[in-house]
């Protein structure tokens, strides 16, 4: 009876792993070659990062943004209409602490574009669209 108990299991571990593998080969992980890229600006001391840092962007490839509140007063983070209509604006909202905000940058043109808080004029700085 033991020996028919084990190999039971033996024959349902095998049966599992050959269907995993098949899965796998059915339903392959997106393609891992494509660029993947990822912005996370952290709004801490009246900065962003720190330094209010240039973010770079590929035209036409969105670019996900991770706003995060990591101060105990407001922020939000805004990025206005372009006169070239290059950039999709951007607007927050305010972001209590402990608060994050997901959105994605996407820049239809080369160009330079401003973020900012619009609670702190110091927190600026630039999106470069390539």
């Amino acid at each position: 009876m033991r020996n028919n108990i084990i190999a039971v299991v033996v024959i349902s571990f095998a049966t599992v792993g050959a269907l995993w593998g098949i899965g796998n080969l059915m339903n392959p992980e997106p393609d891992a070659d494509l660029p993947v890229e990822d912005v996370l600006l952290i709004a801490q001391r009246s900065t962003f990062n720190g330094t209010n840092p240039d973010v770079y962007v590929t035209v036409n490839v969105p670019t996900k943004l991770v706003v995060q509140n990591n101060d105990a007063i407001t922020h939000d983070l805004k990025i206005d209409p372009s006169s070239n209509g290059g950039i999709t604006p951007i607007n927050t909202a305010p972001l209590r602490g402990g608060q994050d905000f997901l959105t994605a940058i996407v820049a239809s043109k080369t160009g330079t574009y401003e973020y900012y808080c619009s609670y702190h004029p110091q927190m600026r700085g630039h999106i470069i669209g390539r």
